[in-house]
Order: structure tokens, then C-alpha cells, then sequence
């Protein structure tokens, strides 16, 4: 017999974020990890609050829980728009995407990619 908890567990995903799991499972296209921009996103990522980081979650994957296994079960795939920095960064949810701009700074960064996860609607489901 399971618990409540559990049977949540199992059919809604884990509700606890680590962002250093989600860090080891992604793969870079156009970046190299150990970029100025790539740091610096992951240092945001994990300075925002666990709101925030359910909200990145979700605009990136469509759901702001973490797979039952556990982020090392999932892929996710930072792409590298090289063009047009004026815009915010965009997500395939699909497939775990998220699809960066090359920012000029930290600053533009957090500022773009906050808008981006705080407005982002998702399928409407709850």
C-alpha cells in the first residue's frame, strides 16, 4: 500500500528542484559549458527563488515537476541563438529546449530570461 504522498509522487513527478541534477543532464548546442554566458545562467538559474525555478521548469519543459526518477532521467538541451539579442529566449518544450541568445551581460540575461518564465503561459493545465 502506498500513501498518499507516494501515489502523488509517482503520477504528478517530484516537486523538489535541483538544479545542479538538471545542470549534469544538459547538453549544449553552440555553447561550451564553461562560457561567460553559460555560467552566468546557471548561477542566475540557481539564485532565483523556488517559484522561479518551477516557473523555469515549466517554460522549458511544460511542467514544473521533476520526472520520477529524478532529473537524471530527463535530457535538456541549451541551443545558442547567435543573432538578434533584442529578444527573450524561447523553449521547446517537446524536447527539453531552451534556445538562448548570446546576451552582452549578466544584467540583459537575468532581465530577458526572468520576463521570459514569468510570462510564459504554458498549456494551461494545473
Amino acid at each position: 500500500m502506498l500513501r498518499p504522498e507516494e501515489v502523488e509522487m509517482l503520477v504528478c513527478g517530484c516537486p523538489t528542484l535541483d538544479m545542479d541534477e538538471l545542470r549534469k543532464v544538459t547538453v549544449y548546442d553552440g555553447f561550451h559549458e564553461e562560457e561567460p554566458i553559460i555560467k552566468e545562467f546557471w548561477e542566475i538559474l540557481k539564485s532565483y527563488s523556488s517559484d522561479l525555478q518551477k516557473q523555469f521548469l515549466r517554460f522549458t519543459t511544460g511542467s514544473d515537476r521533476v520526472p520520477v526518477g529524478g532529473m537524471g532521467e530527463m535530457t535538456f538541451k541549451i541551443s545558442a541563438l547567435n543573432h538578434n539579442t533584442d529578444m527573450l529566449p524561447i523553449s521547446h518544450t517537446c524536447f527539453n529546449q531552451l534556445v538562448l541568445p548570446r546576451y552582452k551581460n549578466r544584467d540583459i540575461l537575468r532581465e530577458k530570461l526572468t520576463i521570459a518564465i514569468s510570462n510564459a503561459e504554458g498549456f494551461g493545465l494545473e
